[in-house]
């Protein structure tokens, strides 16, 4: 679906760089993925905007810090779920999957004790401020870590599980889990908030999360027993411990805005909790591109694992970052002519948080178009880069928010300095990966696809966007600004798809 400057060679090259279950499957796969989380972003957006109709935006911007917390318990394991998890995908494509089997053992061990050591830490923390504050039930953060200290536990095994389901390409039960979780967190925690503030949402996650694994136990969750061996898992820990130090610092850099407005702002909750309203914009963005990047991740081990090259490897992530910039570019565009008008509209009460969504929703598209360069590294067991990578993007998000806040620039530069740092994290990612495995005909082409997909939808967005400002416009005028960007990206579609090699390749493969 995307631009290629010269078709013939190039969709040759396209289906010789087919995932090894093709390109059908592959859709198929993303299809039901892409269905389920479209089902459930929508039921996302009505849970976000229950939860700050229920919270002010002080209570809010305790929320989004706890969930800080909450994600950075994923990298309390060491690395080994990473590395038993990366060394399934490739047994797979080996045909040799029973082989991976201890090592899911020995992750799930570590993953227990790993988290209970996290949550013992939480609590403590809850203990000390408590006690600093004069009470640990009087104080809205140490109420908060001990509810944390609960639902890491929970989590940990949870995610462990859906990973599992993900290596072994079984989409459709993760899908239904998401489902189901989203349902959950709507009717429940979104409720439980609604009655009873901040704390009826820690109770009303807490029984999400149970629901969930009860869920994984109902569908036949590959059943885990403890084990233990020490060369096996210092092996684990020596091939996961990149992998969760990459992850580490994606996470950190993917928070650094957030956590730099709790450190430098004068009234850091309420600035936090308006800043988060640009965040439901972009990260329902960089959520789709998550989304599509979950059914190809596996493939690129099982591809590594088939073929041990990393040239197929790369090419297979150039081509699928096609499918992911045309699906990214409608999203980015229509985000840029509706988000500020619209949720402007919606909470009044948080309009200070609406104008920085404009500026950081091309950072978003960056961000999302990195992940195929990234899975690429760590499946050909290059993980090493995607951490220095990370490590160069979170240095320069936390200098460039910092100056913005200090000099004055608001919200807004903050977006405006965390959108620059992903856009430079996305060209970086790609020239240590798929540019120095790919050969000149590919490099063009990657470039002329990207260019031609993403440059005529967002900058017709930017455009209208600067001669009629989303804030001062009405509702008419933003459907007509989005009708306009569905148009020129429907044209640039028909094109990639006609003259890009992907009609070709399909009607191939429909006739295996």
């Amino acid at each position: 679906m995307s631009v290629c400057a010269n078709a013939s060679p190039t969709v040759a090259a396209s289906a010789s760089a087919a995932p090894v279950s093709g390109w059908r499957r592959m859709l198929a796969d993303s299809l039901l993925v892409s269905a389920t989380t479209i089902g459930c972003q929508a039921m996302g957006v009505a849970i976000s905007l229950l939860l700050r109709f229920a919270l002010d935006p002080a209570q809010m911007g305790v929320w989004q810090g706890l969930k800080l917390f909450l994600n950075y318990a994923n990298y309390a394991n060491l690395g080994v779920s990473k590395g038993a998890a990366r060394e399934l995908t490739v047994a797979l494509g080996r045909g040799e999957s029973a082989a991976a089997s201890r090592g899911l053992n020995l992750a799930f061990t570590v993953n227990t004790l790993s988290s209970l050591v996290y949550a013992a830490l939480l609590a403590g923390v809850a203990w000390w401020i408590g006690a600093a504050a004069g009470g640990i039930w009087q104080n809205v953060w140490s109420m908060g870590l001990l509810a944390l200290a609960v639902l890491v536990v929970i989590q940990r095994h949870v995610t462990f599980h859906v990973t599992i389901l993900r290596c072994r390409q079984a989409f459709a039960v993760a899908s239904q889990l998401s489902l189901f979780e989203a349902a959950a967190t709507l009717t429940v925690a979104a409720g439980a908030a609604w009655l009873w503030g901040l704390n009826g949402l820690y109770a009303g996650t807490f029984l999400v999360m149970l629901g969930a694994w009860s869920y994984l136990r109902w569908r036949g969750a590959e059943p885990l027993t403890w084990a233990w061996d020490r060369r096996e898992i210092v092996r684990l820990i020596g091939l996961g411990g990149p992998m969760l130090l990459a992850g580490a610092a994606a996470a950190l850099f993917q928070s650094i805005d957030k956590l730099m407005i709790l450190l430098c702002s004068s009234d850091r909750e309420y600035e936090l909790g308006c800043y988060s309203l640009s965040l439901l914009a972009s990260g329902q963005l960089y959520g789709l591109a998550n989304m599509l990047s979950l059914t190809m991740g596996p493939r690129y081990g099982e591809s590594f694992g088939r073929s041990g090259d990393h040239r197929h490897v790369a090419l297979l992530a150039a081509r699928a970052s096609e499918l992911q910039a045309c699906a990214l570019s409608l999203l980015a565009g229509l985000g840029m002519v509706a988000a500020v008008p619209v949720l402007g509209r919606l909470f009044p009460a948080y309009r200070l948080g609406a104008a920085p969504a404009l500026w950081l929703i091309p950072g978003a598209v960056a961000l999302g178009l990195s992940l195929p360069a990234s899975q690429c590294l760590t499946a050909v067991y290059r993980e090493r880069w995607t951490l220095a990578a990370a490590l160069v993007g979170l240095a320069l998000a936390a200098a460039g928010s910092y100056a913005a806040l200090v000099s004055g620039r608001g919200l807004v530069g903050v977006a405006i300095a965390t959108s620059t740092a992903y856009v430079a994290y996305f060209v970086l990612s790609v020239a240590i990966s798929l540019w120095r495995e790919i050969d000149q005909p590919a490099r063009r082409r990657y470039v002329t696809a990207m260019l031609l997909t993403l440059a005529p939808v967002i900058g017709l967005a930017a455009a209208l966007e600067a001669v009629w400002p989303g804030a001062e416009c009405s509702l008419p005028m933003v459907a007509a600004k989005g009708a306009s960007v569905c148009a020129v990206w429907s044209a640039v579609a028909l094109v990639g798809w006609r003259w890009g090699g992907w009609q070709t390749i399909w009607r191939e493969e429909r006739r295996r």
